[in-house]
């Protein structure tokens, strides 16, 4: 196995069972924290020692938006992606604690044409933990170019020209 998390391929350079792989995330009190200050997500098992010291689990546990917004991180997205089109099925399948480590694990499950200039791709997104289990997945659609030439022409259309001093 090796790390190739740069997704930079257009629609039509993808296939059905591509898979892509990150280096490891460390969850940390800090992020924790922080998504509980960004997002006014204050559920007592992510921000309350004693409470969450009662509960099932004995701990606090990570937000499982967190642990998707981090899972989608770790996998970079080349400028072919043009926007999110979906995200389905998302399951929590084992909680997530501060201190686990995430690697993400990205499947290329489907592909639908839009148009002459503009494919879905499906993946199938998995949070994996140090251990190796999975504990979070769904499915995330992307609209993206379907062609290289098109990417290559939106790219040179998008920099500036340089100018002399």
């Amino acid at each position: 196995m090796k790390i190739n998390n740069r997704i930079d391929q257009t629609y039509d350079e993808l296939a059905v069972g591509q898979v892509f792989r990150s280096g490891g995330r460390t969850v940390t009190e800090t992020d924790v924290v922080n998504f509980c200050a960004l997002t006014g997500n204050w559920i007592e098992i992510h921000s309350n020692v004693h409470y969450a010291s009662k509960t099932r689990f004995g701990k606090r546990l990570v937000q499982g938006s967190l642990t998707y917004a981090i899972v989608t991180g770790l996998i970079q997205f080349g400028l072919g992606i043009q926007a999110n089109y979906g995200i389905d099925n998302v399951r929590f399948l084992s909680p997530v604690s501060i201190g686990d480590t995430i690697y993400a694990v990205c499947e290329v499950m489907g592909k639908k044409e839009k148009d002459d200039k503009y494919g879905v791709i499906k993946f199938l997104m998995k949070a994996v933990n140090q251990d190796g289990v999975v504990v979070q997945q769904g499915e995330w659609s992307l609209l993206m170019l379907r062609r290289r030439e098109d990417l290559d022409a939106l790219i040179a259309s998008s920099l500036p020209e340089l100018k002399s001093a």
